[in-house]
């Protein structure tokens, strides 16, 4: 999946310059019509002909491939961006001077071009600052990141390693170096201790891991198999870096379908456990980005006067602020409307004997701990609404799997584990399949892994529309 992000961002990156061409263009033309007081129309062939247009556009392809091909956001000074796109325009504008001068035909007007290149530059240049800024903030939050082991610490591992922070831009982090070799733990592979490989089980486990390369071949790792196999069960992508003669019968038995890839000249093959469906997922995030903003918007009033009902029915802070696991075993803040006593966590293992819920995880009816008001806000559900707020931060869906507690996700078996494969949701079918009236922890997980098995877009969908009335019906506890 790695690599499929890092071909989508080259793609839009480069779509974008060319709406900001096209666009610059059409303001070009508005610019040389305003100058020359002549009624505004973006289509003006005098002014500027509809055949330059892909030839502007092909013309300037070729100049971003051959001048800012290498020229990544994060390697890259501010300074060498605004030089580069000036040296383009430049160019650009000798191109068409010259194909003016030799045409011996009116394609367009020279003011139109020199608006067009003043303004193609201006924007370019700002749109090239303006990721560079968005990047680097995102990463120095530590958001938009990747997490990544290798298992290997030779030259294919140190090449991998030297790729990855030659691509920062794309937020590749590698946490973990393992190798088979006792004599080599505790050694440093440049700024990385290296990890004996009976360690590659709990890390998994414990830290967001998003990405697992094999940088030695598999005869030389102890268990290989059983690994893969387990990778399998968590849902992790693995890639296995050896040549086509080294595959094992562990690997021909997993249930993924194994691509040819290359990273950086280093052939290798790799398996995606889980189809993430890149493209659909991009458009999930950015339709529930928008849907997002609009129910804020919408319930505005109720999220101004919830917080007075709060403050006058109970002592103590307006939200309830929890650590949950995200995805790929990220852990974030969620937030809520706080239903329940200031002392709440401290009582709770005085209650424990009249948990209704089985495995990790305490559910009961009329909870002692919670409000009067909070039962009214959990009645409806309102007491999520502040999530929403985790949804415009990109650490939670509206539709996902129920997001888990830390100490719920210690006892979780392996295979329970690929629920964190997806972010999780304010909703998603253990809320609309009656989740008050499911005791058995293991049918919360499967309805979970059901969805991230099944899931679309359509899917997504159909779970709002039927949380609606889940809502209205005050079926929450």
């Amino acid at each position: 999946m790695l690599r499929e992000q890092a071909k989508l961002f080259a793609f839009l990156n480069r779509l974008a310059d060319h709406g900001l061409l096209i666009i610059s263009i059409a303001v070009g033309i508005l610019a040389e019509q305003t100058y020359h007081d002549k009624p505004l129309s973006v289509i003006d062939e005098k002014s500027f002909h509809l055949i330059m247009v892909p030839i502007v556009l092909a013309f300037w392809h070729l100049l971003f491939v051959v001048y800012d091909k290498e020229h990544l956001y994060r390697r890259t000074s501010y300074d060498t961006f605004f030089t580069n796109q000036l040296f383009i325009a430049l160019i650009g504008f000798a191109f068409l001077i010259s194909i003016s001068f030799l045409s011996k035909t009116e394609l367009f007007y020279r003011s139109t071009i020199i608006a067009f290149i003043l303004i193609s530059f201006g924007l370019l240049v700002s749109k090239r600052w303006l990721v560079k800024f968005y990047l680097e903030n995102i990463r120095r939050r530590g958001r938009n990141t990747r997490y990544i082991m290798i298992v290997g610490s030779k030259k294919r591992a140190q090449k991998l390693l030297d790729e990855f922070k030659h691509h920062e831009e794309y937020g590749y982090i590698v946490t973990h170096v393992l190798d088979p070799n006792p004599s080599l733990a505790r050694e440093k592979f440049n700024t990385l201790t290296i990890e004996p490989i009976d360690r590659l089980n709990s890390i998994l486990l414990k830290e967001p891991i998003d990405e697992v390369f094999f940088a030695l071949p598999p005869k030389k790792i102890p268990e290989f198999a059983e690994k893969l196999d387990y990778l399998n069960s968590l849902g992790i992508n693995f890639h296995i870096m050896v040549n086509l003669d080294a595959f094992s019968k562990g690997i021909k038995n997993l249930n993924v379908k194994p691509f040819m890839d290359e990273w950086y000249d280093l052939p290798v093959i790799s398996f995606n456990p889980v189809d993430k469906k890149l493209f659909k997922l991009i458009i999930k995030t950015y339709v529930e980005f928008i849907l997002s903003l609009g129910i804020t918007i919408v319930f505005l009033p109720v999220l101004i006067l919830v917080p007075i009902m709060i403050k006058f029915g109970s002592k103590g802070p307006v939200f309830f602020s929890q650590i949950r696991v995200g995805y790929h075993g990220r852990k974030f803040n969620l937030l809520k409307f706080r239903t329940m006593e200031m002392d709440a966590e401290s009582k709770l293992s005085e209650l424990m004997e009249d948990n209704e819920q089985s495995g990790p995880v305490f559910k009961m009816d009329d909870d002692p701990r919670i409000t009067g008001i909070g039962k009214f806000l959990r009645k409806f559900s309102l007491d999520e609404l502040p999530q929403l707020y985790n949804v415009i931060r990109g650490e939670m869906n509206l539709v996902g799997p129920r997001p888990p507690i830390p100490s719920e996700v210690e006892h979780y078996k392996p295979e329970w584990h690929r629920r964190l494969n997806m972010k999780p949701g304010i909703t998603g079918l253990w809320q609309i399949s009656g989740r008050n009236e499911i005791v058995d922890f293991e049918d919360w997980v499967a309805l979970d892994l059901k969805y991230i098995d099944e899931w679309s877009l359509k899917l997504d969908m159909k779970i709002i529309l039927q949380t609606i009335p889940h809502m209205f019906k005050g079926s929450g506890k």
